[in-house]
């Protein structure tokens, strides 16, 4: 199994997340793709395709979320057992926000619905969710019909407040929820052919470095060993905030869907907004059944 690359320089450490409010203001520019899309500043990513295995720990109660993030971050969360079929914790799951390089996921499963997951589409997508690639995303964007895509996406699997963005090119606008994300990935594991979830679960299984560069190592990925989580990270900057999001299947066994949303003041940078969702995923992993994977044998 591969494993994740940490970056030496950045190392992932969960720090008072009151810190995040006091960091010295940083004026970030906001990327803009080829096809003028809301593109984000810097996240992580590797491969690590666990085998599916065996022991089950059970841990604390779930830690609410909300006390633990300074009142001038905005933060939406959702815990999802797709055994049970039941929400574990939920805070503000139904509040929108921008989706930015969550839009990514569904063009991926519009291409896979649709029979595209072939040809030159396979290593766009695999660019678009494993590195976050926004120039893989504005070709696969613009080939299969733009805003097209969500509107598709929200009949095809009942998605109740995601909405297709305003300006055609800008897919990084698409605005959805906490719930919503947790319907998405559902379908995913539910109801995808498992040829198709296999090529996508691969993708998301890895994490390290961006196309841009940016370290996409935070919350969900930052939270679990490798071969734990399926993660799609999300950021992008200043309209007019922050917007840091950290989504995912955890647990070897892929039971639990955890998804963070937010929001948070531009002075915190992005450093100190990451910080802030690595200790929300924490403690939103915290009481649950999680079943890890078995690294070696006797």
């Amino acid at each position: 199994m591969r494993q994740r690359r940490r970056d030496l320089t950045e190392p992932v450490t969960v720090i008072g997340v009151a810190v995040a409010a006091l960091v010295a203001v940083v004026v970030v520019l906001q990327s803009v793709g080829a096809a003028g899309v809301a593109t984000a500043q810097r996240p992580v990513t590797t491969t690590a395709v666990p085998p599916p295995p065996p022991t089950t720990t059970v841990v604390a109660p779930p830690t609410s979320t909300k006390a633990t993030v300074p009142a001038d971050i905005q933060l939406a969360t959702a815990v999802y057992d797709l055994r049970e079929n039941a929400f574990v914790s939920r805070s503000d799951e139904d509040q929108p926000f921008a989706a930015e390089s969550l839009t990514k996921l569904l063009i991926a499963t519009d291409l896979a619905a649709a029979g595209k997951l072939t040809g030159d589409n396979l290593p766009r997508v695999q660019r678009m969710l494993s590195t976050s690639d926004d120039t893989a995303a504005n070709q696969l964007w613009t080939a299969d019909g733009g805003p097209q895509i969500v509107s598709r996406a929200v009949r095809s699997m009942g998605l109740k407040r995601t909405i297709p963005p305003r300006d055609p090119g800008r897919w990084g606008d698409t605005s959805t929820t906490a719930a919503d994300v947790v319907r998405i990935y559902q379908h995913i594991v539910t109801t995808m052919p498992a040829a198709q979830r296999d090529v996508l679960l691969a993708d998301l299984a890895t994490t390290a470095r961006a196309a841009d560069g940016t370290n996409q190592d935070f919350g969900i990925t930052a939270a679990l060993p490798d071969g734990e989580w399926w993660a799609k990270q999300a950021w992008a900057c200043c309209r007019p905030a922050w917007d840091v999001h950290t989504t995912g299947l955890v647990g070897a066994d892929r039971r639990y869907v955890v998804v963070a949303l937010s929001q948070q003041p531009v002075a915190g940078g992005f450093g100190g907004a990451t910080r802030v969702m690595t200790t929300v995923a924490k403690n939103l992993v915290a009481g649950l059944q999680i079943q890890h994977q078995v690294v070696g044998g006797a």
